[in-house]
């Protein structure tokens, strides 16, 4: 499987149970079918995958150094970082069409990945009828697809209530 990384949503008024805690005092507050990294609390959005980062900019949400601890990522990501992450998914695209449209062999390659995509029996880039989905639109992390589940992020996030939470373990 792998370290993953995901988009989640914590509702403000939790963080304040937290304050001035230690990782040993949080874990206290977690039940037990959960953890400090993905609380009980904590809603998933959607999985970036494993090949995304989050470094600059981060507020953590707790007192501690999660990290440290576990190994493990929990941090506030603002409004306007999940803009940047939007144009960063934006910019590969943009590159990645640039290269092919140069016409070399990784079209036929591009193209072929793609069509195993769609024609699958188990599993469609995109999500219609499926229970849990946590209100992703697309299940493929194909960045050209994907940007779609951040833009809808991006576009219905209540900014007011919630924290944008980036984790990732």
């Amino acid at each position: 499987m792998g370290y993953r990384a995901r988009l989640g949503k914590v509702a403000k008024k939790e963080k304040e149970k937290f304050i001035g805690l230690s990782y040993e005092e949080a874990e206290k507050l977690i039940d037990k079918n959960s953890a400090v990294y993905r609380p009980q609390f904590h809603t998933q959005l959607y999985e970036l995958g494993k090949y995304f980062n989050l470094t600059q900019g981060t507020i953590p949400f707790y007192d501690f150094d999660l990290e440290k601890e576990c190994e493990t990522e929990f941090y506030i990501m603002s409004k306007e970082q999940l803009k940047e992450l939007i144009e960063e998914y934006h910019d590969l695209i943009y590159q990645n069409y640039e290269h092919l449209a140069q016409g070399n062999k990784n079209v036929q390659m591009f193209i072929n990945s793609r069509a195993r995509e769609w024609c699958s029996n188990f599993l469609n880039p995109y999500y219609l009828d499926e229970e849990e989905t946590d209100g992703e639109l697309v299940g493929s992390w194909q960045y050209e697809y994907s940007i779609f589940n951040l833009v809808y992020i991006y576009r219905t996030f209540d900014w007011e209530t919630d924290y944008l939470i980036y984790s990732a373990w």
